[in-house]
């Protein structure tokens, strides 16, 4: 009996091995995976990094195992484009993540998590259209981005030359915008309200990225320390639901077909003139949509200029420059437009060295095959999860020698104009799924920055260490918290 219980274990072992290698030759080659947790303990050190040491390795695209689930990884602008652009209705799916699944508890998904097909598309071209039509990457916007400008720098100047930290104001000031647009108001920045909402996303986010683990291992969520962090994603996700849930609401009360006042009173139109295709998705798709604005609206465009400020303190000669570039085309009076953008090419190209150097989606958004491919000579199956790496395009040196040196020169010409850089650089990545507010975000960024660089000197507090660059890795790639000080220039 022992005897032939040892040999049943033999074969399972052999068995399971066997299968084991066959699965692994279905997907391209990659490092070696250990039993049950595969890749992830390499990837503990931060997926960017370890992606570009197995790059260099394994090519430009690799399979890494998160535990027993194979990710194929993209790396280099000819693989991210080949995939995402050429192939795009076959690498525009999403995977099922367990946190989606706990954050998004209905049958509308939005945009950012719903899967490619017809509905997706007719939400995500509805919801371009509605911030289209209110301005975002549009000049007609330009007042209401420039008055919150504005408003930020009387924050910072209320601040007196103290040390303090960024984050809040930032995403405060950001944060008006997409309110703007979606909500059709904005917000004081002492009202309690919207700022326990912005503590709630920064919230969210951050838990987030403590319970990440749980996509991989979701029987981890009986561990007490991981049940936490996945309650606190719950819990900000709800309260952040229940706040635009209660202003659609009041938006249905007032509501006036002929009156369309944001993104949301678009929506309703679209749902009074009864668009087949939204019509036939659940009622919560649009507060998922609303959600997935006002979210990524808010914290991208803020966590793009805390790094843009944190690389200025870390390199004054840089910050000099863009001020004296701004003090000769615009002075210290004149309030900063759109249109002065051609005008203003270091800043500009400081802004794009900003978003190069420190990528805010270093591994992009997950995305998922819906049928099986060749890329550059790799069969890749359907319903694979894809890491489509823009961290590899930014940092490759054989387009940005020294791609940790902040340089941005390296968007300027012979004769210091912009540059046509689009080869390796796709800040708002590529395809189907590219950033629905890249326009918007584009304005955003160039109107804040010129606008603080304006007015003030951006400061270490006296004897503080500069941060470091490292970065916390989460849904969006953030600097650690700093302080600075604000040295007003006029």
């Amino acid at each position: 009996m022992e005897l032939l219980l040892l040999v049943a274990l033999v074969l399972l072992v052999v068995y399971l091995y066997v299968e084991d290698l066959r699965l692994r030759r279905k997907y391209p080659p990659g490092p070696r995976a250990w039993p049950i947790v595969g890749n992830l303990r390499d990837l503990a050190r931060g997926p960017h990094r370890v992606f570009a040491e197995w790059r260099l390795k394994y090519g430009d695209i690799f399979t890494v195992w998160l535990g027993s689930r194979p990710a194929v990884v993209l790396n280099g602008q000819d693989a991210v484009k080949e995939a995402l652009q050429k192939h795009g209705d076959i690498f525009s799916s999403r995977p099922d993540l367990f946190l989606w699944g706990r954050t998004i508890r209905t049958k509308g998904k939005g945009i950012a998590t719903a899967p490619y097909g017809p509905e997706w598309k007719e939400t995500r071209k509805v919801a371009l259209t509605w911030l289209n039509t209110f301005g975002a990457g549009k000049q007609s916007l330009e007042p209401t981005i420039v008055q919150e400008a504005q408003d930020l720098v009387q924050v910072f100047k209320d601040k007196r030359g103290q040390p303090f930290d960024p984050t809040l104001s930032l995403g405060l000031a950001v944060s008006n915008v997409i309110c703007s647009v979606v909500f059709g108001r904005r917000f004081n920045h002492d009202d309690e309200r919207f700022s326990h909402l912005m503590e709630l996303n920064s919230r969210y986010f951050r838990a987030y990225a403590s319970a990440q683990v749980l996509n991989v291992y979701p029987k981890l969520r009986y561990v007490p320390s991981v049940r936490r962090n996945l309650e606190e994603v719950v819990t900000c996700s709800e309260e952040i639901r229940s706040f635009v849930i209660e202003v659609i609401q009041e938006h249905r009360e007032t509501f006036d077909p002929n009156n369309i006042r944001d993104v949301i009173d678009g929506f309703l139109l679209e749902e009074h003139r009864g668009n087949r295709i939204l019509s036939e998705l659940p009622g919560d798709n649009v507060i998922n949509v609303i959600k997935n604005l006002f979210t990524a609206g808010t914290d991208t465009t803020a966590t793009t200029l805390r790094w843009a400020l944190l690389y200025l303190v870390k390199n004054p000669d840089v910050q000099r420059k863009v001020q004296d570039e701004i003090d000769v085309r615009l002075g210290k009076q004149t309030r900063v437009s759109i249109l002065l953008r051609e005008h203003l090419p270091y800043t500009e190209a400081t802004i794009r060295e900003a978003q190069r150097i420190r990528t805010i989606s270093p591994s992009s958004v997950p995305h998922e095959t819906t049928a099986p491919t060749t890329i550059l000579g790799h069969q890749i199956p359907s319903g694979t999860f894809i890491v489509p790496n823009l961290w590899s395009l930014h940092m490759d040196p054989k387009y940005w020698p020294d791609p940790e040196r902040f340089d941005p020169t390296r968007f300027l010409d012979a004769d210091g104009q912009l540059a046509p850089r689009t080869e390796s650089f796709l800040p708002f990545s590529t395809g189907p799924r590219k950033c629905l507010g890249e326009q918007l975000a584009k304005y955003e960024l160039f109107l804040f920055f010129t606008s603080l660089l304006q007015q003030f000197t951006f400061k270490m507090p006296e004897g503080a260490l500069t941060p470091d660059t490292e970065g916390i890795v989460g849904q969006v790639f953030s600097p650690r918290p700093f302080e600075i000080c604000v040295i007003p220039r006029i």
